[in-house]
């Protein structure tokens, strides 16, 4: 049955895809290894470097490139900020769904792109990514980018497409490592034996990825010469070969794929599931682009599996030929019982609303009128597209109404519930010694870490302009004449009383449920200027 979506439920979608990428994208604290990305790029704008990132201006360089300049020229452009730092991944991630929209379009009629788009942009894996200043929507978009240029060039030998599907590449590989490479080689490979595209290995794809591998080293090369070592060789080895056959860390079982592979792809997992088993049951009477892909899904999750460094996110590169997979699929999908299972979950998502209220109530979370709104809008948007969803036959369209019913609460949670009430002790601390800064210019800070250092975030909050040292006992941090000294994780008493003898007052930042996040900070109010905290 043909998939039909009215201009108006198109422009709802799109209007819908647009706020959950980019509202409140500047008010959620950074989290976790966001603060490598944003402080690395700050650092990097203050010593007018390109190719040497820095946490607390000591090397940073374990991380390909491309994600830090993007970070970078957003930044210089816009101020450092959570919004400048997460806006470029953000921007990629709304140029990914235009992309997989056309890439979708090679195979299907455009309705049938539309959907496949809508999966792909409702999928937890590519929504939650959007929002963050991390690698893995920068590696997203490449190997979309790859993908595309290869399905619309695949069927002749260019030396255009072959360059520009060696750009996508080197996005990817530039933004996350070989995992890029590893998985379109992959997607390639089977595709050329399916449809015996032999034609495909001649010298201008030669010539193509010798120019690829050339850039693809050269940022290693210019970063090995501006820190005058060949250190950036070895930590690509590390990171990027010895990581996956003997990792010295992401040490994970083998199976958490199988979790994470329905959890990226939700609210469709089930849809994931089902297909797999059809595609199976009938593996030969598959049309060749249909076993490309599903061949190319099962080859992907293996790659990653056997891999020994594993994580979750890791796997975020099957994403698109997960759809892809799933659009061949649902085409021609009856299965009208998976299809009521999920509509009967919608009509539990205005109720969630209404208890969402009650919990932040219960919790005594501040309700702002921001929230208020939000929710209530919510859920009437959700009852007028259910009461729609009871009316409507095709099967597509009621997926394609569920779909946009799971984004709206998606679009509550990333886009207003998360950013409200997230709050982190890194920002804190690091905000009360950028006021100590501003005031106090030539101010010595220094660190005192019996285990841990401050993280990037504390740094990026801060607004350092030169280095914290970072000093293994009290002593030695009162002998070097320090007038702010800061502490993470560990605090002893005994620091307290010889600090207070000493004219330093204490603000302690803590948290209760993880204590590598809990901020000491002593600051000498007899010699430093102290606004009012």
């Amino acid at each position: 049955m043909f998939l039909k979506i009215s201009p108006l439920m198109k422009g709802l979608f799109i209007f819908l895809l647009f706020i959950g990428i980019f509202y409140n994208l500047w008010d959620r604290p950074l989290f976790g290894v966001e603060g490598r990305w944003a402080e690395a790029s700050r650092e990097m704008s203050l010593r007018g470097s390109w190719f040497v990132p820095t946490i607390n201006f000591e090397p940073h360089v374990t991380k390909p490139l491309i994600p830090f300049w993007l970070i970078k020229i957003s930044g210089e452009l816009l101020g450092y900020s959570e919004f400048s730092v997460r806006l470029p991944g953000a921007l990629l991630a709304l140029i990914s769904l235009f992309l997989f929209y056309f890439l979708s379009k090679r195979f299907f009629e455009k309705e049938y792109a539309l959907f496949g788009t809508m999966i792909f942009g409702v999928s937890l894996g590519f929504l939650q990514f959007a929002r963050l200043a991390q690698s893995e929507i920068y590696q997203l978009f490449g190997i979309v980018f790859a993908l595309t240029v290869y399905v619309y060039y695949r069927e002749k030998s260019s030396f255009t497409g072959y360059i520009l599907f060696i750009l996508g590449l080197l996005f990817g590989a530039l933004s996350k490592g070989l995992t890029t490479p590893a998985v379109l080689t992959l997607f390639v490979l089977i595709d050329t034996i399916i449809h015996r595209r032999y034609y495909h290995f001649n010298f201008k794809l030669l010539f193509a990825l010798f120019i690829g591998i050339f850039l693809y080293f050269l940022p290693y090369y210019l970063t090995a010469r501006e820190l005058q070592t060949d250190l950036p060789f070895y930590l690509w080895f590390r990171e990027n070969l010895k990581q996956a056959f003997n990792p010295y860390d992401n040490l994970r079982p083998f199976y958490i794929y199988f979790y994470f592979w329905p959890l990226w792809i939700f609210p469709f997992s089930l849809f994931l599931l089902t297909s797999l088993y059809d595609n199976t049951k009938k593996f030969k009477t598959l049309s060749n682009d249909e076993l490309v892909f599903f061949l190319s899904n099962i080859a992907i999750v293996l790659l990653f599996t056997f891999a020994k460094a594993r994580r979750g996110y890791y796997l975020l590169p099957i994403l698109p030929f997960t759809v892809i997979m799933l659009i061949f699929y649902l085409k021609n999908f009856k299965n009208l019982l998976a299809v009521k299972f999920h509509q009967w979950l919608t009509y539990l998502l205005p109720f969630l609303n209404i208890l969402t209220i009650i919990i932040l109530k219960k919790k005594n979370y501040p309700l702002t009128y921001e929230i208020i709104l939000a929710l209530s809008l919510a859920t009437i948007i959700q009852i007028i597209l259910i009461v729609k969803l009871l009316k409507l036959q095709s099967f597509l369209e009621k997926l394609f109404f569920i779909g946009m019913l799971f984004l709206i609460s998606e679009i509550l949670y990333f886009s207003f519930l998360q950013p409200a009430y997230t709050s982190t002790s890194e920002k804190e601390a690091g905000l009360f010694i950028k006021k100590l800064y501003k005031i106090n210019p030539n101010i010595k800070i220094c660190s005192l870490s019996v285990e841990e250092k401050p993280v990037a975030n504390f740094y990026f909050y801060a607004e350092i302009k030169k280095k914290i040292e970072d000093f293994k006992s009290s002593e030695e941090v009162l002998t070097q004449k320090c007038e702010v000294v800061v502490i993470r994780k560990v605090f002893k008493e005994e620091w307290k009383k010889l600090f207070q003898e000493k004219g330093f007052n204490l603000i302690k930042i803590e948290t209760k449920s993880d204590k590598s996040k809990n901020y000491y900070i002593f600051y000498n109010s007899s010699t430093l200027k102290t606004p009012s905290f």
